[in-house]
Parts: C-alpha cells; structure tokens; sequence
C-alpha cells in the first residue's frame, strides 16, 4: 500500500542519519488510530525479511511506551491499550501521570506557585514559587488533579498534560535503554500543530516540537522521530481498516466540546476543513515545517523549568510590546502575600513564553510537578545547595 511506502522511506531517510543504528527504539502508544497504525507498522517492519543472506532486525529492539491517564479521565483501561502491543509481540511499558509527584530524585521536595501576575501595563511579569514537602496526607493522585483544576482553561490543560506525558515517555524511553522515540503525529497533526503551537508563543521551540526529527524534550540521549509525517489521517483510517489494527479512544479535557473550547481543537477543526476543500493544505504545510531550522540563540538559551523547551531570554519584553499600556495610577498592584512567602523566588526567566501564559490564570498554592525542581536546580547553580538543603531537613 502507498501509506506503508511513505512510512518506510520516512523512517529510511531518518535512519541515514543515525549516529547508532542498532539501538532499542520505542514508540509512544496513547492507544488512538494514529498510535496504533504507527506500532503495527513498526513491527512490521522489524520483523521484515531481507532479501539474500541471513536477516537481521532493523533495530536492537522494539518497545512500546504508554501513560496511563486514567487518574485525570475514566472510560478507558491501560491494559486496552497493552492489549495492542501484547497482539503484535511487542513489550508495553507503562508511566501513570500522578508519577510526577512521587519521582525518585527530589521526591520530598515540590515547587508551589505563590502568584502569577500577567497585566497590561506592568513594568515586568511575576510568577514566584517556592520549596515546600507538601502535606504527606494528600496522595500523587490529589495532588495531580489539584493541579489542572488551578489551571485556567481547557487550553493551560492540555499544555500540562502534554508536557507530564512528553517528561514520562522520556522517562521510560531510558529505563529501557532506548536512544529513539517514535512519536505518531501525522501530516494533518503536525499541520495544526503547526498553526496551535505558533499561535500559543511556541515559535521559538517550533522545529523540536514538529521536526522530523530533533532532541526530545531538550535530552541530547534522546532523538524523537515522526515517521507518520506524510500519512495524513485518512490514509491512516484506512490502513487500521484493511488490516483490522484495533485502537481505543481516550477521553480528553474537550470530549463532547465545541471546536472553540480549545486552541487545539479550534486549530485542528480549520486545518481539517481547509484541507477538505483545497487538497494540497496539510502537504504544503508540512514540506514548509521540515525547512525550519532552531535559530542559534535557541540552541543555547536556557531551558524552561516546566516544558523543557528553549526559554527565550525576552519573553517579557515581547510581551509587553504585544498589551496595551495603561497608566501607572491604573496598574493593578500585587496583593500582599503572606509571611511564610518571604522565601519565595521568582522564575520567570525560567519559564519559556508559553508556559508564563498557561500559568497565567492559575491558582496560588499549585504543585508543580517534582521535575520542575530538578529542572531548576541545574539551571541555577546558586540554588543548588538551597535545594539540598531543604530536601535534607
């Protein structure tokens, strides 16, 4: 078939430039159409003979990776979905999403947002946090629900939980000594993401977040591919029907939503009707998306502490150029916070321009996930020894 044809010259192509083309390879499985195909097509391909000699795999190995979201959407079962690996031969490894709360490393210590402020006309954007255990009592699930129920919208979510799940595919993709992590977006996916990423001040990290291929959440041991890049998702549903590969749906923050509930699904709504009225939309957008390269102050800014991503230095400025200004006597002065915040930092040059906006409207006293202590920690070498510390005590 022509979709499996494109699948395999898009892998081949990438596999040429493979400094270790022998490693363990693992495909991010969230169970859906999409996910599913790009397993049964994986296998495939592994397991595929060579003409003449002996045939050897195309990799050292072939894992699956799933995040078991069950704790923020019910209606759904992880084994459904190790169930499609299990019928193709391949191991499923499975992450929960509450496991960000209960991390090996710096597992007593949490960040807690004290305040945001975002305002039109304010000399410079606050987001202070500071290191807190946490009460004992409130279990990793609690916590995690208590997280996206501070964010401010279906869209702040979404960002949330793309990002735990990126950090926990990382995660499994090392413990089981992968050095590749296939990613099932496909042509139409990665067009609106094109469009939502953008739209939401993703510009900067664009090329990691939709390239063909590129370092996976910032980790240079971690090459991510998107082989499915030219199938768009009608091929898709039609391969998973000629061949009778089973997937499951997954409820999301928008299930049974208007297209405006996000900028997710809005965006994915207008790429999907554009395309169905002019043919050539999602294959002219992704030949434009493999030509953008990382500008070179990108490869060399710092991280931002939640989404790993490149954290432009002049974030703030930009934003400030972008509100309308109001007079000083109008400007909406901080609350005064309490005594025990005096320990409080501010990370907003931490945080990248993305995430200072979904982290706009949430709720003081949110607990970020435990990575976010790690991730600041190596940023800021002066904290280093405050975080030991305070884990120590």
């Amino acid at each position: 078939m022509a979709s499996v044809l494109k699948f395999r010259t898009a892998l081949t192509k990438s596999r040429k430039r493979m400094p270790t083309p022998r490693s363990p390879v693992m495909v991010a499985l969230s169970g859906g159409a999409t996910s599913s195909a790009l397993l049964r097509l994986m296998s495939d391909f592994q397991n595929m003979e060579l003409k003449g000699s002996a045939a050897e795999p195309k990799y050292a190995g072939l894992v699956a990776g799933h995040v078991d979201e069950s704790a923020l959407f019910s209606g759904y079962q992880p084994t459904q979905i190790c169930d499609i690996a299990t019928a193709l031969g391949v191991e499923c490894l499975v992450a929960r999403l509450e496991d960000v709360f209960t991390l090996d490393s710096d597992k007593d210590a949490l960040l807690e947002l004290v305040h945001a402020t975002i305002a039109p006309g304010t000399s410079r954007d606050h987001f202070c946090v500071r290191l807190t255990k946490g009460d004992e009592s409130v279990s990793a699930k609690e916590r995690l629900r208590a997280l996206f129920a501070g964010l401010g919208s279906a869209t702040d979510k979404e960002d949330m939980l793309h990002t735990i799940k990126s950090f926990l595919l990382a995660r499994l993709a090392r413990q089981a000594q992968c050095k590749l992590l296939l990613l099932a977006d496909s042509a139409t996916r990665i067009a609106a993401k094109l469009v939502s990423l953008t739209s939401r001040g993703r510009g900067f990290s664009l090329p990691l977040e939709v390239g063909a291929e590129a370092p996976f959440m910032g980790c240079n041991d971690l090459t991510v591919y998107r082989p499915m890049r030219d199938l768009i998702m009608k091929e898709v549903a039609f391969f998973n029907l000629w061949t009778a590969q089973p997937s499951v749906v997954v409820p999301t923050f928008t299930t049974g939503a208007p297209e405006t509930a996000s900028i997710d699904r809005l965006t994915e709504a207008f790429v999907v009707g554009l395309d169905r009225d002019f043919v050539s939309t999602v294959p002219t957008v992704c030949r434009t998306v493999q030509k953008l390269e990382l500008r070179p102050d990108a490869k060399s800014a710092a991280q931002c502490i939640v989404c790993h991503m490149p954290a432009e230095s002049n974030a703030q400025e930009w934003r400030n150029r972008l509100t309308v200004n109001i007079a000083p006597s109008q400007q909406p002065q901080l609350e005064q916070q309490p005594d025990d915040t005096l320990s409080s930092f501010d990370v907003t040059a931490r945080l990248c321009y993305s995430c200072q906006s979904m982290l706009h409207f949430s709720k003081p006293g949110a607990m970020l996930p435990a990575f976010c202590v790690e991730n600041y920690r190596n940023s800021v070498a002066d904290l280093r020894q405050q975080i030991e510390e305070f884990i120590i005590e």
